[in-house]
């Protein structure tokens, strides 16, 4: 079954380059001020290796953010109000503590450096089927 195997070798190849991945998003993640205990420093960074998909399957490799202010930091707009379906955002911006942080990181991760993984994964591939 050689689409069985083409399937296989494109998740392995995609497992190989979640680090990178990851790391190339996580230039553009905001650091969070505060203790680590608490969410701030590198934790909302360090959050994604923990909480992302370890390994690919199907073809798809999950990446999360998993700290208690990861959605409002993605938005990049201050929140307003409680948790909950009244709670609003914007239209001020969050300043961010670090230079390069972006709001919807991912995207703008995606689009600066989406071609590089694509190739790195063709190039797993490749080396399982050559």
């Amino acid at each position: 079954a050689e689409a069985a195997n083409i399937k296989m070798a494109g998740d392995e190849a995609l497992s190989d380059v979640r680090d990178d991945i990851i790391d190339d998003i996580n230039q553009y993640v905001p650091v969070q001020g505060g203790k680590p205990q608490n969410g701030g420093g590198g934790g909302l960074q360090s959050s994604a290796r923990m909480h992302s998909d370890q390994t690919a399957h199907k073809g798809k490799l999950t990446i999360r953010w998993d700290t208690p202010y990861a959605q409002y930091q993605n938005k990049g707009e201050v929140m307003k109000g409680r948790p909950g379906p009244t709670r609003t955002y914007g239209p001020e911006k969050l300043k961010y503590t670090s230079e390069a942080a972006k709001a919807e990181w991912e995207k703008y991760a995606e689009q600066k450096h989406g071609e590089d993984w694509v190739l790195a994964v063709g190039k797993g591939i490749e080396q399982r089927l050559g």
